[in-house]
């Protein structure tokens, strides 16, 4: 395989990435069979001091960081000190409270427990800066109403936020040590990459994690970066120039193709066979049109969304404060590099046939079988659930076996075990997952070039 040529394509897609968006920059991390073959960074880190990035940049990565805390459940498991079919109230005595007493890992590992509703944990964003406080208010929280209606049926709905609380509480539980002291025991210390990867962010590091333009900005205008607002981000029509970049992309064909099928009203145009189909005819895509291939946010019940995401006191919520980025919300703002967690994922890729001494072949097996194939009730998609993983978004390739986990802001970090592939992308630009094309891009470009 000519990984410079490979590596050449992908470079010439990321000194594009900036689109018609403030710019940014980011890295992308591959192993191909174990061996790291793609080390790519383009960018700055801040558009104030200008700093290059790099592969071990660390970067918030938002939900792409549940794929760190969901591993070191998967570690203490293969030790014995976990077990994914245990009642948690067994190990977390208050959990049992308000029917969750026969709530187990694999529930909450396939987000169909129910425990999504973050506002009837707590109503007031401030709150979650204080780990032990909502560590007992998880511990006492009810199961969402939806999930108790549904009675037999599963109930898969993704679990934002209030996931990380379970989880990362019972970690501690278990190993009777702080968060981060378990991650670097039995996870970072073990693969050398201590130091990049953070469930809090020590406060000495602060001047080290890459940051939106936006944030740059407000930094340098304000007297305390404590005052910042949260902005949401949004999206610019596409110009000529990203319409022409998306165009000249391999995989624009197959997106082209599925777009049409997807919204022709003419039953011979549906089939890609249709001798009639006039490649001149075909839409210009744009990147909302293209996200949509990949995401039906009109499939999604508002309300559900709301709940596992949004506190609604959250308006000027920012991850990027300091003081959140200090406090320990380990479902939503792991700091991590990118050459981190693509180390962790090629780690448990080479866990499907050999012991690497953090999961055995028979822990794999179970933490990547699927768990459901509904359409999840927050995600707006079929995600197919295993044990904290989801499937790879891609609409051109075919990745059963394909494993990972996307983030808020479009990051993502995934396996496929059939290509051996272990794959981490990670930025700072100010989009999110709903209306970016960054991920897959990268997702269908790497598919492709690693077939």
């Amino acid at each position: 395989m000519d990984y410079q040529q490979i590596n050449a394509t992908l470079s010439d897609i990321l000194a594009k990435f900036d689109l018609n968006q403030p710019p940014g920059g980011g890295s992308l991390t591959i192993f191909h069979q174990g061996k790291l073959v793609t080390d790519l960074a383009f960018g700055v880190t801040h558009q104030i001091t200008q700093p290059k990035w790099t592969s071990h940049t660390l970067s918030l990565n938002y939900s792409t960081g549940k794929g760190v805390l969901v591993m070191l459940i998967h570690i203490l498991v293969n030790k014995g000190l976990l077990d994914y079919d245990t009642p948690i109230s067994q190990y977390w005595q208050a959990f049992a409270s308000q029917g969750k007493q026969n709530i187990t890992l694999r529930h909450v590992l396939s987000h169909e427990a129910g425990l999504i509703d973050i506002n009837s944990v707590t109503k007031i964003t401030d709150d979650v800066q204080d780990w032990q406080a909502m560590l007992h208010k998880v511990a006492h929280m009810p199961v969402y109403a939806k999930k108790l209606a549904s009675q037999n049926e599963k109930f898969v709905a993704y679990s934002a936020l209030v996931s990380g609380w379970v989880l990362g509480g019972l970690i501690e539980i278990i190993t009777h040590m702080p968060l981060q002291q378990a991650l670097d025991t039995f996870l970072t210390e073990p693969l050398g990459i201590k130091d990049q990867v953070f469930f809090a962010l020590p406060a000495d590091k602060n001047n080290q994690i890459a940051i939106p333009k936006r944030v740059a900005l407000q930094q340098q205008n304000l007297n305390s970066i404590e005052k910042l607002t949260r902005t949401k981000p949004t999206l610019a029509a596409d110009d000529d120039a990203t319409l022409d970049f998306l165009a000249s992309l391999d995989c624009y064909p197959c997106w082209q193709k599925i777009y049409q099928q997807k919204n022709s009203t003419n039953a011979d145009n549906r089939s890609t066979d249709n001798p009639n189909t006039n490649n001149h005819s075909k839409k210009r895509l744009n990147s909302q049109e293209i996200n949509q291939l990949y995401f039906n946010i009109r499939g999604i019940d508002m309300a559900d969304y709301k709940a596992s995401l949004v506190p609604k006191d959250s308006r000027h919520f920012d991850y990027y404060q300091p003081h959140i980025l200090q406090s320990k919300v380990p479902a939503a703002n792991v700091i991590a590099s990118g050459y981190a967690m693509a180390k962790i994922y090629n780690t448990l890729l080479h866990s499907q046939k050999t012991d690497t001494g953090l999961i055995s072949p028979p822990i794999f097996a179970q933490l990547t079988s699927i768990q459901n194939q509904q359409v999840d009730k927050v995600m707006p998609a079929q995600m197919n659930w295993r044990l904290g993983y989801h499937r790879i978004f891609s609409v051109c390739h075919d990745t059963a076996d394909g494993f990972g986990h996307t983030g808020y802001n479009g990051s993502m970090a995934w396996c496929d075990p059939a290509r051996g592939l272990a794959v981490a992308f990670v930025h700072n630009y100010d989009v999110t997952m709903l209306t970016d094309v960054r991920q897959f891009i990268i997702n269908e470009t790497v598919l492709n070039l690693f077939h």
